[in-house]
């Protein structure tokens, strides 16, 4: 290189000419000069390079990799861990992920402790929800297994009440509750299996020490046979309490009525449905002696009936069901409302708000049944048994006053018309007066209450001497209300209705060879350890027929009779005699009479029948007895409910039973509609 001023050459790296000080410019092309140390070649060099590289690849290959970690590794953490506590649902754990994921989003790549930090704490709530998942396992393995250690009754309950807790935390999604919660159920648990412990032993004690004396060998073998399976399983060092509970209910069906039961009940009949007898079905109230008040959930196991037989010995009756009527058996309520002229403007309508109200609440979907009957100068049937409470409703609101009381012929309607309804029935019924214009007695609506065992309940309003009405309600099974206004028969009917949905349906069956007419004399009751009554009941199964029902009689001289009453009706009101001819002998008198009866112009619909007996003077000749109810229209006359008692004679004629005669007919009531 050459200086541009003076030419002189110039030495490699200086910046000024050492001749004529000018400076030296260094073209930009132009590199430093390396100077190689002696002894080493150009490839040597090279190699030196090399480590200097891998390091410096190596530094980007870490420096990229802490960037995916910080970035993609940590997300995939910690989305797994989200994920899990959102499916689990508990709002706690979730609104703390929330804000763990909301902090994550603002942190920068190269934030990785930071993550980790908040990595901790996803792990963590994690953590909390196994033992929540854990503790849900226990719960519901307590709960599935519960059953078995019902023996000590006050124990049970508290133990049931801790697992209510838990389950009340889980609905709750509640995490620190439910653990809280099922520790407190582990240590009832504990306690309740040390009562059940001094249960068994005081049990087995109980029944180590009855006295068989009286019992029968029936008795005394199954009570051996058993007490050597209590004393087996009791005698283990690890009990199991499910076979032990149905080991001592086994030896309680067994000996039953050798153990004196630690509390009195109150036992009575309030009616009877034998409509298809020999199947009988007992309505029965059970309360206990002390405080009154109806018990509940009774064991079917332990109801008992003994009939007489025709040597007057009690013979045990073998018991079908029993069971509590509430939503499981129908009721059908013959509702009957005054509407003479004192009932015009407010207590009408107060009466028709509470009817209505009442029928708001009837079990129309466990089969209940409601008539509606009004009565003043008649009676009225204002709709029949019907499940519709829209319907229902309409009729009540649609009452008009008239003027005078019917109260007795209503009531006696309202019965005969319930009474031929399956099932537990009851008449309800309010009036502000006493009767002044029934055909019917105080006397004629008790006995017929009381032939088809339907208890008549009846509300007086106002201040009036109900003597007379008090009188038919005690002496039916119902009970007598007195109020002073209108508004207080609303608690009045709930009151009713649920007193007859607390009945038990107790169902056996006849084997004593008795008829359905005969009259039965029963011990009916209830024996358990904790629970025991009985009362002593007689009854004539008396089987009221509705005319819609199905027959009961398929052949012999009862079949004859049903079909003729069934088919009177259709034949008067289409006078049309061959309807009825096929059960009358030809050429008889009760043929010749029929024949033009059915001419009359007279409308009649049979509404309930009763065959009352069968009286044979030989085997082609008998005497059957009804008691029969139509409504009436004779022209030009109001419409009457007409009960009446016949007899009919019956032949044999080789291929059927036929109708002769009438032996005797007698009106027992006329009630204008």
């Amino acid at each position: 290189m050459f200086c541009e001023k003076c030419g002189k050459k110039l030495e490699n790296g200086v910046k000024f000419c050492p001749s004529c000080g000018n400076r030296v410019e260094i073209p930009e092309n132009q590199t430093d000069t390396v100077y190689e140390q002696p002894g080493k070649s150009k490839k040597s060099r090279k190699k030196s390079k090399l480590p200097l590289v891998l390091i410096a690849v190596l530094a980007i290959i870490l420096l990229a990799g802490g960037i995916l970690y910080g970035t993609v590794g940590l997300d995939m953490q910690k989305d797994k861990l989200a994920v899990k506590i959102k499916k689990a649902g508990i709002p706690q754990y979730t609104e703390e992920m929330n804000e763990i994921v909301d902090e994550w989003d603002d942190f920068g790549i190269f934030s990785i402790s930071d993550k980790r930090n908040d990595l901790h704490k996803l792990k963590k709530i994690v953590n909390y929800l196994d033992e929540y998942n854990t503790a849900v396992d226990e719960y519901k393995s307590m709960n599935k297994e519960k059953e078995q250690y019902a023996l000590d009754e006050d124990s049970y309950k508290e133990y049931e009440n801790a697992l209510h807790d838990c389950n009340d935390a889980i609905e709750q999604k509640n995490p620190e509750s439910l653990i809280n919660a099922v520790e407190i159920a582990k240590e009832t648990l504990k306690d309740l299996k040390k009562a059940d412990d001094s249960y068994v032993e005081d049990r087995v004690k109980m029944y180590e020490g009855l006295d068989l004396k009286d019992a029968g060998d029936d008795v005394v073998s199954g009570y051996k046979k058993n007490l050597k399976e209590i004393q087996d399983l009791t005698g283990k060092g690890k009990k199991d309490y499910k076979a032990i509970k149905e080991a001592f209910s086994k030896m309680d069906q067994i000996v039953y009525q050798y153990i004196e039961p630690k509390n009195q009940a109150v036992v009575s009949i309030q009616q009877i449905d034998a409509s298809e007898f020999p199947t009988v079905k007992l309505y029965m109230s059970i309360k206990d002696k002390t405080t009154g008040n109806v018990i509940e959930n009774l064991d079917d196991a332990f109801f008992y009936i003994n009939k007489q037989d025709a040597n007057a010995k009690y013979v045990k009756q073998v018991v079908k069901s029993a069971n509590q009527l509430n939503e499981k058996e129908a009721l059908k309520v013959d509702m009957v409302a005054d509407v003479s002229g004192s009932m015009d403007g407010s207590p009408l309508n107060e009466a028709k708000q509470v009817m209505s109200d009442f029928v708001g609440s009837v079990q129309f979907d466990a089969g209940d049944l409601v008539e509606l009957t009004s009565f003043s100068t008649g009676v009225c049937l204002e709709q029949e048994f019907s499940d519709d409470a829209a319907t229902l409703t309409n009729d009540i609101h649609n009452l008009v006053t008239g003027d005078m009381t019917s109260l007795y012929d209503a009531l006696y309607t309202a019965v005969e018309r319930v009474a031929a309804q399956n099932g537990a029935r009851c008449v309800i019924a309010f009036t502000d007066g006493n009767d002044n214009y029934s055909n019917c007695t105080k006397e004629d609506v008790v006995n017929v209450a009381n032939r088809y065992h339907v208890p008549v309940f009846i509300i007086g309003i106002g201040s009036i001497d109900y003597a007379d009405v008090n009188d038919i309600a005690t002496q039916t099974g119902g009970m007598y209300y007195n109020v002073s206004d209108v508004t207080s028969m609303d608690k009045i009917y709930e009151e009713i209705y649920q007193m007859e949905k607390q009945l038990y349906l107790v169902e056996f069956e006849d084997n004593t060879g008795a008829t359905v007419g005969d009259t039965a004399n029963i011990q009916a009751g209830y024996h358990s350890i904790d629970y025991g009554g009985e009362c002593e009941y007689t009854y004539t199964p008396n089987v009221l027929m509705s005319a819609q029902s199905r027959d009961i009689y398929t052949d012999g001289p009862q079949a004859a009779v049903e079909g003729y009453l069934k088919n009177f009706d259709s034949a008067m009101n289409k006078s049309d005699f061959s309807l009825i001819s096929g059960y009358l002998k030809n050429g008889s008198p009760i043929y010749t009479e029929q024949e033009k009866y059915v001419l009359r112009d007279i409308t009649e619909r049979l509404d309930s029948y009763e065959l009352t007996d069968v009286s044979y003077a030989d085997a082609n000749n008998c005497v059957i007895s009804t008691r029969e109810t139509y409504y009436v229209q004779v022209k030009g006359k109001p419409l009457q409910l007409m009960t009446q008692e016949c007899k009919y004679n019956v032949e044999n004629q080789g291929d059927k039973w036929q109708l002769t005669s009438f032996a005797d007919i007698k009106v027992v009531s006329r009630i204008k509609q």
